[in-house]
């Protein structure tokens, strides 16, 4: 069975619990057997300096240079067998997710990506939506990162007319799937913008600002960015986050950092279902996933650092 997230409920997470989880991650089997692979190991000693050593290893991983978007992350072949055994043990780190634990939610936060990505992501919510989860608000977020030929091509082949940016995907897709007319009104700032609509539950899209410029907006910042200009969370509040296999490690440990401990509320992260999956998922290659269990320790390390303080 794949290893369990960090947990978050709200009142914001327990640190001792948090540790445990982190702990329990980063010196599991698979982890261990992974890492071996690769030719590494993993020291005996206090979970802080496992992780460390673990996030330096990990640079073995880095397929994406540092700098590449997750689709240029460069391929390679580990034969049939090799590739097999990677894959299962990747699947036991659990970087993937599951439906959703309540049947309501003060917030259901969408994240952006990729236009596919995005597409499947906001059509497993609308299907949640419809199938009885309730919510106090749905929101999508994205960033202000210009679309590149080929999603520029794809959007025009799933006709959703003239989109310009991630955040622009996000609206498309909103009112695709939730069959939303315009938005009721928009509000601007310097770096962002929020569009708003008089939903039941109400709706928002967010083009979160930057914090790290000249680099586009992150998942960090786009979540940052809700906490700001749409809802500031409460320790009362359950927050629901949809996104996909492998991210939803990274994403719900950043969250949990961000946003948990910061205002005390319950994080809750899934990724989307098979038949989103199949709608609009593409397989990954193992060097993808790869490069995300290197995401997932650096998000468990740094989640594991704010803890202790």
């Amino acid at each position: 069975m794949p290893e369990s997230l960090p947990p978050c409920e709200p009142g914001g997470p327990d640190p001792a619990a948090v540790a445990a989880s982190i702990h329990g991650w980063v010196t599991s089997p698979a982890m261990r057997e992974l890492v071996g692979h690769f030719g590494g190991d993993l020291p005996v000693g206090p979970t802080g300096v496992t992780l460390e050593h673990v996030a330096e290893f990990s640079a073995v991983w880095d397929f994406r240079a540092g700098v590449k978007e997750r689709f240029d992350t460069a391929r390679v072949g580990y034969g049939p067998v090799l590739d097999d055994q990677l894959r299962a043990l990747i699947h036991a780190l659990g970087l993937g997710g599951t439906a959703p634990a309540h049947d309501r939610y003060d917030h259901v936060v969408i994240l952006g990506g990729g236009i596919r990505v995005t597409l499947g992501r906001v059509d497993y919510t609308a299907r949640l939506l419809r199938g009885g989860l309730r919510a106090g608000t749905v929101a999508g977020l994205g960033s202000l990162r210009h679309r590149d030929d080929r999603e520029h091509r794809e959007g025009i082949r799933l006709g959703l007319g003239p989109l310009d940016t991630e955040a622009d995907m996000m609206r498309a897709a909103l009112q695709r799937f939730l069959d939303l007319p315009e938005p009721v009104k928009t509000r601007t700032g310097d770096g962002w913008w929020h569009q708003i609509w008089a939903a039941q539950p109400a709706v928002h899209v967010l083009a979160a600002a930057s914090t790290r410029l000249p680099l586009r907006a992150s998942t960090a910042c786009t979540l940052l960015g809700w906490a700001e200009h749409i809802h500031t969370p409460t320790p009362a509040d359950r927050v629901l986050l949809v996104t996909n296999d492998p991210y939803v490690r990274h994403q719900h440990c950043d969250a949990v950092r961000l946003l948990g401990r910061t205002y005390g509320c319950g994080i809750e992260t899934i990724g989307f279902d098979d038949l989103a999956m199949t709608e609009w998922g593409r397989p990954l290659a193992t060097t993808e996933l790869l490069q995300e269990v290197r995401s997932s320790i650096h998000a468990m390390r740094n989640l594991f650092q704010a803890c202790q303080k």
